[in-house]
């Protein structure tokens, strides 16, 4: 007896872990798709620019900032790992301050994400 249900939660264990990976399977990151200007659609004065180069900024336009201003973007480095995009802010004294988001969907002019909270967002690219 003890050894069937030690065999019934290995295998409930190991599905639930092939589960939970499925996924990050099925989306790998096109950095070119990726690169340009988004705008979120959740909150439509809200920007992300992402440069070839790996850098990018995000702005508000409801706090009255725009891509070309000094004070208020926020800067950041990005980086891709299979459907995970972490970003990297840069604070003005140093400090560091990180996200990471599975990309559930991506194409040419949309993209989702989901971030840490299971919270899910929509961009949509500027042309």
């Amino acid at each position: 007896m003890k050894k069937r249900v030690l065999y019934c939660f290995l295998l409930l264990a190991g599905m639930t872990s092939m589960v939970s990976c499925i996924d990050d399977l099925d989306i790998v990151i096109n950095k070119d798709d990726l690169v340009g200007k988004w705008h979120a659609t959740d909150k439509t004065t809200e920007f992300w620019r992402f440069k070839s180069d790996g850098s990018g900024l995000t702005w508000d336009e409801a706090d009255d900032v725009h891509e070309d201003d000094t004070e208020g973007v926020l800067h950041f480095t990005w980086t891709t790992v299979g459907s995970h995009l972490e970003i990297d802010y840069a604070g003005q004294m140093g400090q560091h301050a990180y996200e990471n988001y599975t990309v559930t969907r991506q194409t040419q002019d949309t993209l989702v994400w989901k971030d840490m909270y299971g919270d899910y967002r929509t961009f949509v690219k500027v042309r």
